[in-house]
Formats: C-alpha cells, sequence, structure tokens
C-alpha cells in the first residue's frame, strides 16, 4: 500500500485476517467509523448553543454531580 507505513499495514493485514475481511474492508468500516464522530468543533459548538444555568453551580454542586457520575460509571468515589 502506498504512503502506508510498514508497521500499520501489518497491523491492518491481521486484523483483516482475524475478521476474515479484505484490508480495503477493515479500511472502509474504520473510515465509516470515525466519519459518524462528532469533531472536536462540532462538539464545542453545540456546548457553546447550550443554555448555562443561572445562576451558575457551585464548586461543591460540580464536585457532588461528578462523584454521583464517578460512581454511577465506575462503582467508586
Amino acid at each position: 500500500m502506498k504512503n502506508v507505513p510498514p508497521e500499520l499495514h501489518d497491523e491492518l493485514r491481521r486484523r483483516a485476517a482475524s475478521e476474515g475481511k479484505t484490508v480495503g474492508e477493515v479500511i472502509l468500516e474504520a473510515l465509516r467509523r470515525d466519519m459518524r464522530q462528532r469533531t472536536m468543533h462540532e462538539w464545542l459548538d453545540d456546548l457553546a448553543r447550550r443554555p448555562r444555568p443561572d445562576p451558575a453551580p457551585t464548586r461543591e454542586q460540580v464536585d457532588q454531580i461528578m462523584s454521583e457520575a464517578r460512581h454511577d460509571l465506575w462503582g467508586d468515589g
């Protein structure tokens, strides 16, 4: 493959073989998966359009929310 580092090409071949696909199919799936993801710019634009709470939460409230989220995700905190 042109302009593909040998180690990446080797990994693509290994992945394709393990999944019973061609290298091209693996590349297309990866590109499709990547293109479905929002870019950082899109994410930041979306965030900027969201209304801000008024009044802003205190540091303690933010810490509590983050602690609860960590506990919900990881069971710690």
